[in-house]
């Protein structure tokens, strides 16, 4: 799978964890305990991760493009992808840390 499709993965997976993260406030609302509490921390926390994801690359989308090009490129001449990256590539199921360090 390519970049792009990681990306539309990615946005698929942000929007089902923005649904957990409002059915874990309601819970927390409606049931107030130290479990609730730190589900809706977990959930919150996960979504982060997602759109810190999202926002490297597209907050660098020139840079991308121009990775994946380079990646086609490659592919067209040589069968394989380019190793050399100006943005790391999207890990399946990685999510970057929030902090900005990987």
């Amino acid at each position: 799978m390519t970049d792009w499709g990681l990306i539309d993965e990615n946005i698929h997976r942000a929007m089902h964890v923005v649904d957990k993260a409002h059915a874990a406030s309601r819970q927390l609302r409606e049931n107030a305990t130290p479990e609730t509490f730190d589900n809706f921390r977990a959930q919150v926390q996960d979504l982060e991760a997602n759109l810190h994801q999202l926002q490297t690359v597209l907050g660098k989308q020139k840079t991308f493009a121009r990775d994946e090009l380079a990646d086609w490129l490659s592919k067209a001449f040589r069968v394989k992808a380019s190793r050399a990256r100006a943005i790391p590539r999207m890990g399946r199921g990685a999510a970057a840390s929030p902090s900005g360090k990987s």
